[in-house]
């Protein structure tokens, strides 16, 4: 039960007098903040991990595989495989494999998504500022909005991300499959990632508002308000790490 919830019930349910039978909204306060630092530890671990195996695949660059396809022979033209055109001429074993190398992903789009990320968080960080010192309640509800809709253009961006990852497909015997290289396959993940992150983001922002435009956050009632924007923020300071270990470490020299 959050603070507002709990209060809520105390003022409706027992007149405003708890009987000694509920705890101070600061020891519930203070467990929340807890929870919510505990919670961003984890993300952060997980963080950790999905930048540790970046940088391991682009370091030991298993057979090639980091930016490129090696020893994988592609589609033939027309789109048929290999298969076909040794039905046609008779010829045994697949063709030699073709070295195909993927560019990096789009820095420019890779830092729009981490700053819009953060920037979200920032206004939802003004925001609650200024509903604990000016009380106005329907501001901070239009502010919610706009930190939500800032997601929204965001989470859009990140799909444009993914979409931008290449498909490549190879022939074996007579088989297409679609492969990525390690490279591709890690941003996938990592992309894929920060968009259930900013999913997240959407539905707390849509929370905010809705809730305080309800009067159930309120200036004298922003503990809400405030874990949601330790965790707002630390989801924008992560994509900006991201951004600046996928961005400037790619490609083997």
């Amino acid at each position: 039960m959050s603070i507002d919830t709990h209060n809520e019930h105390d003022a409706h349910g027992h007149g405003g007098h708890d009987g000694g039978h509920h705890e101070p909204p600061e020891v519930v306060d203070g467990r929340q903040r807890m929870a919510i630092w505990l919670f961003i530890s984890g993300d952060a671990i997980t963080l950790s991990a999905l930048l540790f195996t970046y940088l391991y695949l682009r370091g030991v660059n298993t057979g090639g595989h980091w930016m490129s396809m090696v020893g994988l022979p592609t589609v033939g033209p027309g789109g048929h495989s290999y298969a076909f055109y040794e039905a046609l001429d008779g010829s045994t074993g697949l063709p030699d494999g073709h070295l195909i190398t993927q560019a990096p992903l789009s820095a420019g789009l890779n830092w729009i998504v981490s700053i819009l990320t953060l920037v979200s968080g920032l206004v939802v960080w003004a925001g609650e500022k200024g509903l604990r010192a000016t009380k106005n309640t329907r501001n901070f509800s239009a502010v919610a909005w706009v930190a939500t809709a800032l997601v929204v253009v965001t989470m859009a961006l990140s799909l444009k991300q993914l979409h931008s990852i290449p498909a490549i497909f190879v022939a074996v015997n007579d088989s297409h499959t679609m492969s990525y290289t390690a490279y591709a396959s890690t941003m996938m993940v990592i992309i894929g990632s920060g968009l259930v992150h900013l999913a997240i983001l959407a539905f707390l922002g849509i929370g905010l508002a809705i809730r305080s435009a309800r009067g159930a956050i309120t200036g004298d009632k922003w503990f809400q308000a405030r874990l949601v924007r330790l965790f707002w923020v630390w989801v924008g300071i992560s994509a900006v790490i991201g951004s600046a270990v996928t961005t400037t470490i790619n490609t083997i020299h």
